[in-house]
């Protein structure tokens, strides 16, 4: 029996939601079974490529590493939006075909198949993963799989609903179909609500606890090591990859005479060397968090390439990740003995997060040259553009001089007749040679009373200064630093793209009389 239009809508749109959960609560179960990025991914990739640099870096400042798993929960969203309308068609053809309910059990499976079919050879290659994701890393034949159980999943869940009304329209339907449905549906809730609060919930929560936006909590001067739990993370990724350090290799080909692989055993136990190095990200803003100091332990990365002898012409060193993630520097710059390939962190084994097994090592540079999750090395003959270049920002990404509180915190309320005030400074390879503060909106300057030894050469300093008001009320506080050259750091804001903010970091305080 035909229904009518209107209920062939409802009907639709209902079951094709129903069918969308389950379909997504079947794929993120075995994106993590499998480690293959799921469609979705690979579509937040696509349109993040598609977004200005500008409207990058703001949601990179405003949300750091939760933008881009916000844009991946409005993409859940759009794919059971889309779910929801192919719900509608699907049940159309069904009322127009009379289908019996073995034969909506088979069309509903075909259907499931056509969208995938459309989606390997339509979506997938614009996406940049080509036809059935033979250009996804980490095993495109996996992905094709795992998308092809997924959408299957969709079209059996919209096939058995299709048909959970009893035909004659009185609108009965039954309790046990109704109960699984909502169990997909709120276990896609759970899901949509698990990310929320693990990727913006949580890091959003954390910095205002921690006082550095509203003057809450205690103020704490940074560390010259910064503990590995604490060290800054920022990731093109949704999900990080978790690498099996029993199957990785790290490939040297490209331009080279003898290419060969390393395992993480045979890269342990080549000649190595430790060195402290400051990391920065070049969307860190002005006075920002995004910067941090470790121990490194690694191979040279000359050492590496010497091995497989480096052919004439060639002009850039790309490296490769284990997520797709691609990056070069100069062949001059890979030359350097303090450019390594490091397989330690603080005297551990890197963390999953900070690119386990193993990950480059570029002194001077922001972080986008900083590869984690290395799985190649191929000398080039081009000078090659990595992910975040042609999304925008430089090629040649020095970091520029930087200084920050780190106490007091900003809007601080003081009753004491001075403050200890301090914080870091760094300028890559060139140093720091003075840190000075003003009260005085940057017209006067003084010298700060204490700047630590560096613990490398590329490595931030810590600065303090004991302070006292010229009289009790508010007062705003400006740092900058002096780099090596006697450079001052400009005074001239700017944001952080295409090659880092610029600008002095300032905070107020209230010097207030101990209430009587």
């Amino acid at each position: 029996m035909v229904r009518p239009r209107d209920q062939i809508v409802k009907h639709g749109l209902i079951a094709g939601l129903k069918a969308a959960a389950a379909m997504i609560l079947v794929m993120i179960a075995l994106r993590f079974l499998f480690g293959v990025p799921s469609l979705t991914e690979i579509a937040a990739d696509w349109f993040s490529a598609f977004l200005p640099g500008r409207a990058v870096d703001f949601l990179l400042e405003t949300l750091s590493f939760s933008a881009k798993p916000l844009m991946f929960v409005g993409l859940l969203i759009l794919q059971i939006m889309i779910g929801s309308l192919s719900g509608v068609a699907y049940i159309g053809l069904v009322q127009l075909r009379e289908l019996e309910n073995l034969g909506r059990g088979l069309w509903a499976v075909a259907f499931g198949v056509g969208l995938w079919l459309v989606a390997m050879m339509a979506a997938v290659p614009v996406f940049g993963g080509g036809y059935f994701g033979a250009d996804v890393g980490r095993g495109g034949t996996t992905f094709a799989m795992v998308a092809l159980i997924s959408f299957t999943t969709y079209g059996a869940v919209l096939g058995y609903l299709s048909h959970s009304e009893v035909v004659d329209g009185s609108g009965y339907v039954e309790e046990r179909r109704v109960f699984l449905s909502k169990m997909a549906s709120w276990g896609l809730f759970g899901v949509l609500a698990l990310l929320g609060v693990n990727f913006v919930v949580r890091p959003i929560f954390s910095r205002l606890v921690s006082g550095r936006f509203s003057g809450a909590g205690t103020a704490t001067l940074s560390t010259e090591i910064t503990p590995n739990e604490d060290f800054y993370v920022i990731s093109k990724n949704i999900i990080d990859p978790s690498v099996n350090a029993n199957e990785w290799r790290l490939e040297i080909g490209g331009l080279v005479e003898k290419p060969y692989s390393l395992n993480l055993d045979e890269l342990r136990t080549m000649p190595s060397v430790e060195q402290f190095v400051t990391l920065e990200c070049i969307s860190n803003p002005v006075g920002g968090d995004l910067i941090s100091n470790a121990k490194w332990r690694g191979v040279p990365l000359w050492d590496i390439l010497e091995k497989a002898v480096v052919q004439p012409g060639v002009v850039d060193i790309l490296f490769r990740a284990h997520d797709d993630y691609t990056e070069s520097i100069s062949l001059d710059k890979s030359m350097l003995e303090q450019v390594i390939v490091a397989y330690e962190m603080n005297g551990q084994p890197l963390p999953d997060e900070h690119g386990f097994p193993a990950r480059l090592i570029v002194p001077g540079f922001f972080g986008i040259k900083q590869v984690k999750w290395m799985t190649a090395i191929e000398p080039v003959s081009i000078d090659y553009l990595g992910f975040w270049e042609r999304r925008g920002w430089t090629d040649k990404p020095y970091v520029k001089t930087f200084s920050r509180f780190d106490i007091p915190w900003h809007r601080s309320k003081l009753f004491d007749d001075s403050v200890l005030v301090g914080g870091v400074a760094f300028a890559g390879k060139r140093g720091i040679r003075d840190v000075e503060i003003s009260d005085d909106g940057g017209e006067g300057w003084v010298s700060v009373d204490y700047i630590s030894e560096p613990l490398s050469a590329y490595t931030w300093v810590i600065w303090t200064m004991e302070y006292t008001p010229a009289k009790r009320g508010p007062v705003t506080l400006r740092v900058r630093a002096t780099d090596g050259d006697g450079d001052v750091q400009t005074a001239e804001f700017r944001d952080t793209i295409p090659d880092g903010a610029s600008g002095h970091d300032d905070i107020t305080v209230l010097f207030e009389d101990i209430p009587a």
